[in-house]
């Protein structure tokens, strides 16, 4: 009897802690090369792209713990592998992943857009680009973007 309602509240406790983890409703990705000026532009070649901005939007979530929360960032290149940034691991479902970018940002429950800057030490190459934003310990959402 104490065995099944132990196995019942590990359940019953999994699926609220997947329950409250942040979500994205949406994710837009753009590059951008850095002006000596150091003004921004967009751009869409391989050779001239030296950031990306990826906007996305927190979805309301009101059983979500309110306040920071870590959001780490894998970007792909387009032949899979992981550019690796920072260096550093972090687990995600049920997984060590290295990722590419980690951030903080003040969540309260509410819908809630965000912007993260990153800048490539290497060169981007031609093709299509994977970025996948966790966290709490699930992924959040995933896109893509593509370079000539």
């Amino acid at each position: 009897m104490a065995d099944n309602l132990s196995r019942t509240n590990d359940s019953l406790y999994t699926k609220v802690k997947a329950g409250a983890a942040l979500k994205t409703s949406q994710i837009q990705i753009g590059a951008f090369r850095i002006k000596s000026s150091g003004k921004e532009t967009d751009v869409t070649k391989a050779n001239t792209a030296q950031k990306i901005k990826v906007m996305f939007t927190i979805s309301t979530n009101p059983i979500a713990e309110k306040g920071n929360h870590d959001i780490y960032m894998r970007v792909l290149d387009p032949a899979g592998n992981l550019i690796i940034g920072e260096g550093g691991s972090f687990n995600a479902n049920g997984q060590d992943l290295q990722y590419t970018y980690k951030t903080a940002v003040e969540f309260n429950g509410e819908a809630k857009t965000f912007t993260l800057d990153w800048t490539n030490r290497n060169n981007f190459e031609i093709g299509t680009y994977s970025v996948i934003l966790y966290a709490d310990g699930y992924t959040m959402g995933r896109s893509s973007f593509n370079l000539r």
